[in-house]
């Protein structure tokens, strides 16, 4: 995971659609971990991440999208549904291997991956 390097940039330079996908993704994981904080155990990280994961997730063109002019808006409402649920399928890929590396085998936090946490990339506050 290149997270731990991305996240103390404050400038992120685009050459492709990959990186775009790359700085969305860094940004959910600066929110992930956000959530994890407060988590003693892997069950509790676990119930925070699915309760990430139910929130509705705004596309481009709608409020609460953390990059406004990264991607295109949606010309309907169809292809905004289109790229919602792809979002949504990547961040919960990325949950799951989050998990796997924000917490030991035995279930306790691993501080090498939450003091993340407390870093803003790209000088955006994550909620």
């Amino acid at each position: 995971m290149f997270f731990r390097a991305n996240v103390f940039s404050r400038n992120f330079d685009i050459q492709s659609p990959a990186d775009k996908l790359l700085v969305y993704l860094t940004f959910y994981i600066n929110v992930a971990l956000k959530r994890l904080e407060g988590c003693r155990t892997l069950a509790e990280g676990t119930k925070a991440i699915i309760n990430l994961g139910l929130e509705k997730v705004p596309v481009p063109g709608e409020s609460g999208f953390p990059f406004p002019g990264l991607f295109a808006d949606h010309q309907s409402q169809k292809e905004a549904e289109l790229f919602r649920n792809y979002l949504q399928q990547i961040r919960e890929e990325t949950s799951g291997r989050l998990l796997s590396v924000a917490y030991r085998p035995n279930g306790t936090p691993n501080k090498w991956w939450l003091a993340f946490a407390k870093r803003k990339f790209m000088n955006i506050i994550a909620l």
